[in-house]
């Protein structure tokens, strides 16, 4: 009677404590670009074999994958907020982010020449953190 009574308290601890458990983790501590900027051009020039070739096959403008983040997959990234976005709201809709953090701008964009500094959010089942001022995107 006495082992009946200890395995039933027992069971009883381990089913009220494992109610609150989040489902994997995501660790952004050591998340960064490199190099943390990157230039895309405003206008192309159809003399410049390079800007010819992008705009031929409308290749879009992307960084280099954000670094340094672990977790469960899947792992979305998402902006979180473009400065400055100088009240207009085209600005960011123009800006996208694809596979593992690559912020890309289409080919033919119309985001005026200036420096925007990117904010990235990185979600995962259970987990949401915000990377303020991740990237600094010029355009020229």
């Amino acid at each position: 009677m006495k082992y009946t009574w200890i395995i039933t308290l027992l069971t009883t601890l381990m089913y009220c404590g494992c109610d609150d458990v989040k489902v994997g983790y995501l660790f952004t501590q050591n998340a960064k670009y490199t190099p943390d900027s990157v230039v895309f051009k405003a206008n192309l020039d159809e003399a410049n074999p390079d800007d010819a070739h992008r705009k031929k096959f409308e290749i879009p403008w992307q960084s280099q994958p954000v670094e340094g983040i672990q977790g469960t997959n899947p792992i979305h990234y998402t902006i979180e907020r473009i400065y400055p976005d100088n009240d207009n709201p085209e600005i960011l809709n123009q800006f996208s982010t694809v596979q593992k953090g690559v912020i890309q701008l289409p080919w033919n964009h119309t985001v005026p020449q200036g420096k925007y500094i990117v904010s990235l959010r990185v979600s995962n089942e259970g987990y949401t953190v915000v990377l303020d001022s991740v990237l600094t995107v010029i355009v020229r």
